[in-house]
């Protein structure tokens, strides 16, 4: 009876350090679904059998699907349901249950695996801790009995990694990629985001911990590559119109794996050379009015057609409107000027060039135009200006010449001259009753200020005359004293006068 004990303590203490493998696959694969992805039986005491937990697998694709065995990886882990295999059409679902029974006080981890007859699986994460049953053994390393494997995905997939271990429990989980830790990543089981083409060739591995020691996995080596796809048609080639002697150009936008292979035909002939995604035809006729342009896209995974890009070739037509035919500046005092502007509209479909701006008349003249070059429906401003040299009526025309059809353009100018009438305001006022040695006069174009002394040194007399005035304007005038030390009294009262 002691040798028999003996023997079972040591039995129980090689089980208390067992650990089974955790979480084979993924909870899904393509549309069939498992539910839930994982189990947790919490602590459960060593020998009994805990409560079950329902496991329900629905098959959410539009054809039948066989389920056709299913497995646990670790013994403590028990499964019940229908017999195998099951066939589960579109919306089926299979329901059993899952218990757990620990050997030994540590814990456990493992995978419910359902195999399809595709043989393809979907799996069930499981994990629970033994109660109940101490043990005095020494801890014991933790030992990898089983690497993760290397993966090959496409572009856009997962990857799942799995490692498992014997140890005292508890153990802890460390993955890394390329040597480096990974957040988060913290149980026996690692799947990746959807990965680029980044981590090709990228290695992982995984580090389990007890209070023992630790142990490192082999690496298991990540290979991506990118999966072939057919041509998709994201941007229509738009249709055109251009003017008779133009070209046009027709773009295509498509997805799909390189290299793309782009073909374009006018009215369904292929054009030879025309092999990218942009098509510029020769300077068009009106024999190619209404054309019909597609494109076929292709790789080696398949091809796509193009909508009918629709040319519509007009004709060509050249005009220069002026928004004026005529410009009068009235009546202009000497030496003054005066201005004004015309607007030039290409009011036809082709470039307009402006090449040439005369004037005749005396004292006309115009700037602004010459050399100019406008696009259809683009505007240039024409400023004329008039100053007279004499009095008197003067008449002119500025010529506008282009490569128009209606060019030159005339606009008739005229205008007057007037001579200029001097006049000049006259001021004077009554002496200061205090000894003063002469007087200041100021004026200003607005009433209060600010004003200009119109005396370079102080006046003795109370009179001031100013002849530069000019007609039409109001002036505003004040006058201050100033003493023998030089003190400036404050200004006299404000006086206006309207020039006629």
């Amino acid at each position: 009876m002691q040798i028999a004990g003996k023997i079972r303590n040591k039995i129980q203490n090689v089980a208390a350090v067992m650990m089974i493998l955790f979480a084979f696959g993924t909870v899904a694969h393509a549309n069939v679904r498992v539910k839930p992805s994982s189990v947790n039986f919490g602590s459960q005491a060593v020998g009994s059998t805990s409560a079950s937990h329902t496991v329900t697998i629905t098959n959410a694709n539009r054809s039948s699907v066989t389920i056709s065995a299913v497995s646990s990886s670790a013994a403590q882990f028990s499964f019940s349901g229908p017999s195998l295999p099951v066939k589960l059409n579109p919306g089926q679902s299979l329901t059993g249950s899952v218990t757990f029974k620990p050997s030994a006080s540590q814990t456990y981890s493992g995978a419910l695996e359902f195999t399809r007859a595709n043989r393809s699986t979907i799996s069930v994460a499981l994990s629970g801790t033994g109660t109940g049953q101490g043990s005095t053994s020494t801890p014991v390393a933790p030992t990898i009995f089983s690497q993760p494997a290397s993966a090959k995905i496409t572009t856009g997939q997962t990857a799942t990694f799995n490692v498992a271990a014997t140890g005292t429990a508890p153990m802890t989980y460390q993955w890394k990629k390329n040597g480096s830790a990974i957040n988060g990543a913290n149980s026996s089981t690692f799947t990746t985001p959807a990965e680029t083409m980044a981590d090709n060739n990228a290695q992982f591995t995984a580090e389990v911990s007890n209070t023992a020691g630790n142990a490192t996995s082999n690496a298991a080596m990540l290979t991506v590559t990118t999966a072939t796809v057919a041509p998709a048609i994201t941007t229509q080639p738009a249709s055109q119109t251009v003017i008779a002697g133009k070209t046009a150009s027709f773009t295509v936008g498509a997805t799909g794996t390189a290299p793309l292979m782009y073909q374009w035909s006018k009215n369904g002939a292929p054009i030879s050379g025309a092999n990218s995604a942009t098509y510029t035809t020769p300077a068009e006729t009106a024999a190619d009015n209404s054309a019909k342009f597609t494109v076929a896209v292709s790789n080696t995974a398949g091809s796509a057609a193009s909508n009918a890009a629709i040319l519509t070739v007009s004709a060509s037509s050249l005009l220069l409107n002026s928004s004026s035919s005529s410009l009068s500046f009235g009546n202009v005092t000497m030496p003054n000027s005066g201005t004004q502007s015309v607007t030039l509209t290409n009011a036809g479909n082709s470039s307009i060039t402006i090449s040439n701006v005369t004037v005749s008349g005396a004292g006309f003249n115009a700037t602004g135009a010459s050399g100019v070059i406008l696009t259809p429906g683009q505007t240039a401003t024409l400023t004329a200006t008039f100053a007279p040299a004499a009095a008197g009526s003067v008449t002119g025309k500025i010529s506008v010449a282009s490569n128009a059809t209606n060019s030159p353009d005339s606009i008739a100018l005229s205008g007057t001259g007037v001579a200029a009438v001097s006049h000049t305001v006259a001021l004077s006022w009554s002496p200061s009753p205090s000894s003063v040695v002469g007087y200041n006069a100021y004026t200003a174009s607005q009433s209060g200020g600010p004003y200009t002394r119109m005396t370079g040194t102080p006046d003795a007399a109370t009179s001031y005359s100013d002849s530069n005035v000019q007609s039409g304007k109001t002036y505003f005038f004040v006058v201050t004293a100033v003493d023998s030390n030089n003190v400036e009294s404050a200004n006299s009262a404000e006086v206006s006068a309207l020039i006629p």
